[in-house]
């Protein structure tokens, strides 16, 4: 999947902040400033990329609406009809054709999967669910895993069987995610009755085993 980051210049650090995390997600990401040759026509070369992408991500402010160029790559997006991502830096919300989507502050300067994940699933749900569960499997320790398992509870709906699979092996290979309180408690054990039969035998037994632990509060002290 490819995005066209829209940006005023000098905010091209917090863009390529943001290109940055969609790169995490499997997003390729086009920043002008970084991958348009001096002696490229970069007009023309704006109006190509903006044309191959799948995803608008403009970075707003008041210096974003200052720049004309950067008004024109919005109305472009817009006319094609693009999935259109907005990230405000200021409180600047979207203006003209885009006027109708809602923006999302980045607090820092910094932007958050729960802010791009929607836009994606938007876009094509099966490829945010497959992103997700694949920062799923890099989590580290408990919280990030029932942090990173919360982004993809609003797509599980919508998944594919092999997805829910791929998940439930992941959770079980991983036992930062398996070994979570809410993943062991809330998350896991309803994908497990829908789908725990799809699963290898002993893929099934460990994780049945894991989630038995699980199955009642600890007792009172």
């Amino acid at each position: 999947m490819l995005a066209f980051l829209s940006y005023q210049t000098e905010e091209r650090e917090i863009a390529a902040g943001v290109a940055a995390l969609l790169g995490t997600l499997g997003v390729q990401a086009f920043m002008a400033h970084e991958h348009i040759e001096v002696s490229m026509q970069w007009r023309d070369e704006i109006l190509r990329q903006v044309g191959l992408a799948d995803l608008f991500v403009p970075i707003l402010s008041q210096r974003y609406y200052a720049s004309i160029w950067c008004k024109q790559e919005s109305g472009i997006a817009a006319f094609r009809r693009m999935t259109i991502i907005p990230l405000s830096l200021d409180g600047s919300i979207p203006q003209g054709a885009i006027n109708h989507i809602q923006s999302t502050l980045l607090q820092g300067g910094r932007a958050t999967y729960e802010q791009i994940l929607p836009g994606l699933a938007s876009h094509e749900v099966g490829f945010a669910i497959n992103a997700a569960t694949q920062l799923i499997a890099g989590s580290g320790n408990y919280r990030s895993a029932e942090a990173r398992f919360q982004l993809i509870l609003p797509y599980l709906a919508r998944a594919t069987d092999r997805q829910i699979v791929d998940l439930l092996q992941i959770s079980q290979r991983n036992g930062q995610i398996a070994h979570a309180a809410l993943c062991a408690r809330e998350y896991l054990p309803p994908l497990m009755r829908s789908h725990g039969h799809l699963l290898p035998a002993d893929v099934r037994a460990d994780l049945e085993q894991t989630l038995a632990q699980y199955a009642f509060p600890p007792p009172a002290r």
